[in-house]
C-alpha cells in the first residue's frame, strides 16, 4: 500500500512539470505554432494536480498517512 506521503510527493512532481508544460505553451501559443485550446488544456491539468497535491498534502500534516483520501471532495 503507497503511503499518503509518497503520493503526495509524486503529485508535487506532476504539478511542477505541469507548471514547466503551461510556460512551454504560453510561448508556443504567443508564437502561433499551437492553439490556444492546447493552453487551457495544459491549464485544467495543472490545477487538478495542484488540488490532488494539496489535498494529499493536508491529510499527512493531520498524521493520515495510510487513510483513505478522496481528493476531488
Amino acid at each position: 500500500m503507497t503511503s499518503n506521503r509518497v503520493k503526495r510527493n509524486i503529485w508535487l512532481t506532476l504539478t511542477i512539470m505541469s507548471l514547466i508544460a503551461i510556460i512551454d505553451r504560453i510561448i508556443r501559443v504567443a508564437d502561433g505554432s499551437v492553439e490556444w485550446w492546447q493552453l487551457i488544456s495544459t491549464i485544467v491539468i495543472t490545477a487538478l494536480c495542484a488540488k490532488f497535491y494539496l489535498c494529499y498534502r493536508r491529510q499527512v500534516k493531520r498524521g493520515n498517512l495510510f487513510g483513505k483520501v478522496d481528493p476531488l471532495k
